[in-house]
Protein backbone atom coordinates (compact mmCIF):
# COMPACT_ATOMS: atom_id res chain seq x y z
CA UNK A 1 0.00 0.00 0.00
CA UNK A 2 1.43 3.31 -0.94
CA UNK A 3 1.00 5.86 2.14
CA UNK A 4 1.25 9.35 0.82
CA UNK A 5 0.69 13.14 1.99
CA UNK A 6 -2.86 14.18 0.33
CA UNK A 7 -0.46 17.06 -0.82
CA UNK A 8 1.97 15.11 -2.15
CA UNK A 9 -0.16 13.14 -4.88
CA UNK A 10 -0.34 13.00 -8.61
CA UNK A 11 -3.13 12.35 -10.91
CA UNK A 12 -3.63 8.50 -10.77
CA UNK A 13 -3.84 7.50 -14.59
CA UNK A 14 -6.35 4.58 -13.85
CA UNK A 15 -8.27 7.23 -11.51
CA UNK A 16 -9.46 5.77 -8.18
CA UNK A 17 -12.19 4.87 -6.32
CA UNK A 18 -12.34 6.34 -2.57
CA UNK A 19 -13.52 6.00 0.99
CA UNK A 20 -13.45 9.26 3.04
CA UNK A 21 -13.15 9.12 6.94
CA UNK A 22 -11.08 8.51 10.05
CA UNK A 23 -11.38 4.99 10.61
CA UNK A 24 -10.60 5.09 13.99
CA UNK A 25 -10.57 1.65 15.36
CA UNK A 26 -11.56 0.04 11.73
CA UNK A 27 -15.37 -1.01 13.10
CA UNK A 28 -17.66 -3.52 11.21
CA UNK A 29 -18.87 -0.22 9.84
CA UNK A 30 -15.70 0.67 8.19
CA UNK A 31 -15.00 -2.94 7.42
CA UNK A 32 -18.50 -2.55 5.28
CA UNK A 33 -17.03 0.63 3.63
CA UNK A 34 -13.59 -0.80 2.92
CA UNK A 35 -15.07 -3.92 1.68
CA UNK A 36 -17.53 -1.98 -1.16
CA UNK A 37 -14.32 0.09 -1.99
CA UNK A 38 -12.06 -3.00 -3.25
CA UNK A 39 -15.14 -4.24 -4.80
CA UNK A 40 -16.02 -1.23 -6.84
CA UNK A 41 -12.41 -0.67 -7.63
CA UNK A 42 -12.37 -4.26 -9.06
CA UNK A 43 -15.51 -4.08 -11.16
CA UNK A 44 -14.10 -0.59 -12.58
CA UNK A 45 -10.79 -1.48 -12.98
CA UNK A 46 -9.54 1.60 -11.42
CA UNK A 47 -7.26 1.76 -7.90
CA UNK A 48 -8.83 1.41 -4.39
CA UNK A 49 -8.20 4.45 -1.89
CA UNK A 50 -8.88 5.95 1.46
CA UNK A 51 -8.84 9.71 2.18
CA UNK A 52 -8.03 9.56 6.16
CA UNK A 53 -6.78 11.43 9.11
CA UNK A 54 -3.40 11.00 11.21
CA UNK A 55 -4.57 13.13 13.77
CA UNK A 56 -8.24 14.77 14.26
CA UNK A 57 -9.82 16.04 17.65
CA UNK A 58 -10.99 13.45 19.60
CA UNK A 59 -10.84 12.36 23.46
CA UNK A 60 -8.80 9.22 22.67
CA UNK A 61 -8.27 7.03 19.69
CA UNK A 62 -9.35 3.36 19.36
CA UNK A 63 -6.36 2.42 17.45
CA UNK A 64 -3.00 4.03 16.88
CA UNK A 65 -1.93 4.81 13.64
CA UNK A 66 0.24 2.29 12.84
CA UNK A 67 -2.09 -0.50 13.67
CA UNK A 68 -5.18 1.58 11.49
CA UNK A 69 -2.67 1.80 8.60
CA UNK A 70 -1.99 -2.45 9.07
CA UNK A 71 -5.97 -2.73 8.68
CA UNK A 72 -6.22 -0.61 5.69
CA UNK A 73 -3.52 -2.66 3.82
CA UNK A 74 -4.60 -5.92 4.83
CA UNK A 75 -8.00 -5.45 3.59
CA UNK A 76 -6.98 -4.91 -0.02
CA UNK A 77 -6.53 -1.00 -0.32
CA UNK A 78 -3.36 -0.31 -2.51
CA UNK A 79 -3.20 3.86 -1.92
CA UNK A 80 -3.66 5.62 1.68
CA UNK A 81 -3.71 9.40 1.16
CA UNK A 82 -3.39 11.08 4.86
CA UNK A 83 -3.53 14.62 6.07
CA UNK A 84 -4.05 15.99 10.23
CA UNK A 85 -7.25 17.63 10.45
CA UNK A 86 -5.93 21.13 11.10
CA UNK A 87 -4.24 20.69 7.42
CA UNK A 88 -7.75 21.40 6.34
CA UNK A 89 -10.35 21.90 8.25
CA UNK A 90 -10.93 25.21 7.16
CA UNK A 91 -11.75 24.18 3.55
CA UNK A 92 -14.95 24.92 1.92
CA UNK A 93 -16.89 21.73 0.20
CA UNK A 94 -15.95 22.78 -2.82
CA UNK A 95 -12.41 23.25 -2.64
CA UNK A 96 -12.37 19.57 -1.13
CA UNK A 97 -14.07 18.60 -4.68
CA UNK A 98 -11.89 20.25 -6.60
CA UNK A 99 -9.17 17.99 -4.71
CA UNK A 100 -10.58 15.25 -5.09
CA UNK A 101 -11.44 16.05 -9.03
CA UNK A 102 -7.83 16.90 -9.08
CA UNK A 103 -6.53 13.57 -8.43
CA UNK A 104 -8.96 11.52 -10.74
CA UNK A 105 -11.25 10.46 -7.85
CA UNK A 106 -13.97 8.44 -10.19
CA UNK A 107 -15.95 7.17 -7.16
CA UNK A 108 -16.67 8.03 -3.53
CA UNK A 109 -18.08 5.60 -1.25
CA UNK A 110 -19.15 6.62 2.65
CA UNK A 111 -21.26 6.28 5.39
CA UNK A 112 -24.55 7.81 5.70
CA UNK A 113 -23.78 10.56 8.52
CA UNK A 114 -20.60 11.87 6.28
CA UNK A 115 -20.42 15.28 6.01
CA UNK A 116 -16.81 17.49 5.28
CA UNK A 117 -15.51 21.15 4.63
CA UNK A 118 -15.75 23.87 7.25
CA UNK A 119 -18.19 23.37 10.09
CA UNK A 120 -19.26 20.19 8.16
CA UNK A 121 -21.38 21.90 5.65
CA UNK A 122 -20.90 19.93 2.60
CA UNK A 123 -23.26 16.89 1.83
CA UNK A 124 -23.18 13.59 -0.11
CA UNK A 125 -25.39 15.52 -2.06
CA UNK A 126 -22.79 18.08 -3.19
CA UNK A 127 -20.26 15.16 -3.86
CA UNK A 128 -23.25 13.51 -5.91
CA UNK A 129 -22.86 16.37 -8.90
CA UNK A 130 -19.23 15.91 -9.59
CA UNK A 131 -18.74 11.92 -8.64
CA UNK A 132 -20.28 8.61 -8.71
CA UNK A 133 -21.28 8.48 -4.93
CA UNK A 134 -22.28 5.14 -2.95
CA UNK A 135 -23.84 5.92 0.55
CA UNK A 136 -23.76 3.04 2.65
CA UNK A 137 -26.51 2.69 5.56
CA UNK A 138 -25.26 1.93 8.95
CA UNK A 139 -24.86 -1.50 10.66
CA UNK A 140 -26.50 -2.52 13.84
CA UNK A 141 -25.92 -4.43 16.48
CA UNK A 142 -29.18 -4.96 18.64
CA UNK A 143 -30.57 -2.02 16.97
CA UNK A 144 -27.85 0.25 17.88
CA UNK A 145 -25.27 1.82 14.61
CA UNK A 146 -22.12 1.19 15.08
CA UNK A 147 -19.35 3.59 15.12
CA UNK A 148 -16.27 4.68 16.92
CA UNK A 149 -18.39 7.44 19.68
CA UNK A 150 -20.06 4.71 20.97
CA UNK A 151 -17.45 2.24 20.62
CA UNK A 152 -14.96 5.18 22.91
CA UNK A 153 -18.01 5.03 25.76
CA UNK A 154 -17.94 1.54 26.09
CA UNK A 155 -14.10 1.25 26.35
CA UNK A 156 -14.55 3.95 29.10
CA UNK A 157 -17.25 1.92 30.77
CA UNK A 158 -15.06 -0.90 30.49
CA UNK A 159 -17.43 -3.12 28.35
CA UNK A 160 -14.66 -4.85 26.61
CA UNK A 161 -17.77 -7.59 25.17
CA UNK A 162 -19.52 -4.47 23.73
CA UNK A 163 -16.37 -3.31 22.10
CA UNK A 164 -15.51 -6.71 20.58
CA UNK A 165 -19.07 -7.04 19.19
CA UNK A 166 -19.02 -3.58 17.56
CA UNK A 167 -15.06 -4.11 16.37
CA UNK A 168 -16.46 -7.61 14.92
CA UNK A 169 -12.79 -8.80 16.52
CA UNK A 170 -10.94 -9.18 19.67
CA UNK A 171 -9.70 -5.21 20.62
CA UNK A 172 -6.07 -5.07 21.84
CA UNK A 173 -3.76 -2.53 22.78
CA UNK A 174 -0.10 -2.72 23.28
CA UNK A 175 2.10 -1.44 26.56
CA UNK A 176 5.97 -1.85 27.53
CA UNK A 177 6.94 -3.13 30.93
CA UNK A 178 7.80 -0.86 33.69
CA UNK A 179 9.02 -1.14 37.01
CA UNK A 180 6.45 -0.61 39.95
CA UNK A 181 6.46 -0.79 43.60
CA UNK A 182 6.33 -4.61 43.71
CA UNK A 183 3.47 -5.01 45.69
CA UNK A 184 1.86 -7.30 43.88
CA UNK A 185 5.16 -9.46 43.82
CA UNK A 186 5.30 -9.20 47.59
CA UNK A 187 1.71 -10.72 48.32
CA UNK A 188 2.27 -13.57 45.57
CA UNK A 189 0.66 -12.30 42.55
CA UNK A 190 2.90 -10.21 40.24
CA UNK A 191 2.20 -7.83 38.28
CA UNK A 192 3.36 -5.97 35.55
CA UNK A 193 2.82 -2.38 35.39
CA UNK A 194 2.08 -0.79 31.55
CA UNK A 195 3.18 2.06 29.62
CA UNK A 196 0.85 2.17 26.71
CA UNK A 197 1.43 2.85 23.73
CA UNK A 198 -1.60 4.75 22.37
CA UNK A 199 -3.44 6.57 25.58
CA UNK A 200 -6.83 5.54 25.94
CA UNK A 201 -9.85 5.94 29.26
CA UNK A 202 -10.44 2.52 30.51
CA UNK A 203 -13.49 2.12 32.81
CA UNK A 204 -11.37 1.02 35.99
CA UNK A 205 -11.97 -2.25 37.39
CA UNK A 206 -10.66 -6.12 37.08
CA UNK A 207 -10.64 -7.53 33.49
CA UNK A 208 -10.21 -11.12 32.46
CA UNK A 209 -8.01 -10.88 29.38
CA UNK A 210 -5.52 -12.49 27.28
CA UNK A 211 -1.53 -11.43 27.48
CA UNK A 212 0.46 -11.66 24.06
CA UNK A 213 3.73 -12.36 24.45
CA UNK A 214 6.56 -13.37 21.68
CA UNK A 215 3.72 -14.63 19.89
CA UNK A 216 2.68 -17.19 22.72
CA UNK A 217 -0.64 -15.99 24.19
CA UNK A 218 -1.24 -16.56 28.49
CA UNK A 219 -4.53 -16.04 31.01
CA UNK A 220 -4.02 -12.55 32.59
CA UNK A 221 -5.68 -10.40 35.30
CA UNK A 222 -5.96 -6.81 33.99
CA UNK A 223 -6.25 -4.11 36.88
CA UNK A 224 -7.41 -0.68 35.98
CA UNK A 225 -7.21 1.80 38.49
CA UNK A 226 -5.46 3.59 41.68
CA UNK A 227 -5.16 0.61 43.94
CA UNK A 228 -7.28 1.76 46.31
CA UNK A 229 -5.95 -0.66 49.47
CA UNK A 230 -2.75 1.02 49.40
CA UNK A 231 -4.50 4.86 48.67
CA UNK A 232 -2.74 5.50 45.79
CA UNK A 233 -4.14 8.44 44.07
CA UNK A 234 -2.47 7.89 40.04
CA UNK A 235 -4.39 5.38 37.84
CA UNK A 236 -2.20 2.75 36.47
CA UNK A 237 -2.83 -0.54 34.10
CA UNK A 238 -1.24 -3.38 35.23
CA UNK A 239 -1.42 -7.14 34.24
CA UNK A 240 -0.93 -10.32 36.50
CA UNK A 241 -0.23 -13.55 33.83
CA UNK A 242 -1.05 -16.43 35.14
CA UNK A 243 1.62 -18.86 35.55
CA UNK A 244 4.09 -17.27 34.19
CA UNK A 245 6.93 -15.31 36.54
CA UNK A 246 9.98 -14.47 33.73
CA UNK A 247 11.18 -11.07 34.65
CA UNK A 248 9.98 -8.70 31.51
CA UNK A 249 11.18 -5.52 32.28
CA UNK A 250 11.41 -3.27 29.06
CA UNK A 251 9.72 -6.24 27.28
CA UNK A 252 5.94 -5.69 24.80
CA UNK A 253 3.16 -6.64 25.50
CA UNK A 254 -0.45 -7.35 23.83
CA UNK A 255 -3.09 -6.89 26.01
CA UNK A 256 -6.76 -8.58 24.66
CA UNK A 257 -9.14 -7.53 27.54
CA UNK A 258 -12.57 -9.46 27.47
CA UNK A 259 -14.41 -9.42 30.48
CA UNK A 260 -15.07 -7.48 33.47
CA UNK A 261 -14.41 -9.13 36.65
CA UNK A 262 -15.43 -7.00 39.61
CA UNK A 263 -15.06 -3.62 40.20
CA UNK A 264 -12.19 -2.48 42.30
CA UNK A 265 -12.66 -1.46 46.16
CA UNK A 266 -10.81 -0.91 48.96
CA UNK A 267 -9.73 -3.83 51.43
CA UNK A 268 -9.68 -3.97 55.44
CA UNK A 269 -6.42 -6.30 54.85
CA UNK A 270 -3.94 -7.68 52.55
CA UNK A 271 -5.78 -11.39 53.43
CA UNK A 272 -9.00 -9.99 52.09
CA UNK A 273 -7.22 -8.57 48.80
CA UNK A 274 -5.10 -11.90 48.49
CA UNK A 275 -8.52 -14.09 48.83
CA UNK A 276 -9.98 -11.67 45.64
CA UNK A 277 -7.05 -12.34 43.77
CA UNK A 278 -7.08 -15.63 43.99
CA UNK A 279 -10.73 -16.10 43.26
CA UNK A 280 -10.13 -13.95 40.04
CA UNK A 281 -7.73 -16.20 38.79
CA UNK A 282 -9.95 -19.14 39.44
CA UNK A 283 -12.43 -17.68 37.15
CA UNK A 284 -10.42 -16.41 34.69
CA UNK A 285 -9.34 -19.93 34.70
CA UNK A 286 -12.56 -21.76 33.94
CA UNK A 287 -14.44 -18.31 31.66
CA UNK A 288 -11.36 -17.51 29.32
CA UNK A 289 -11.58 -19.20 26.17
CA UNK A 290 -8.49 -19.43 23.82
CA UNK A 291 -9.34 -16.28 21.32
CA UNK A 292 -9.30 -16.54 17.54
Amino acid sequence: MEIKHFSDVDVVGKGIVIGIGKFDGFHLGHRKIIEEIVKNAKIKRIIPAVFTFRHFPVEFYISPWEEKLKFLENSGIEICLWCDYEEISYWEPFEFIEYLKSINVKSIIVGNEFRFGAHRKGTTNDLKKEFDVLVLSPIKINDEPVNSSKIRDYLKKGDFEKVNKFLGRQFSFLGKVITGKSRGKKIGFPTANLSLFNNINFGKGVYACWVKYKDIFFKGALSIGNCPTFDETDDKIEVHIIGFDNIIYGEILEIFPIFKIREQKKYENIEELKRDIQKDIEEINEKLIFPH
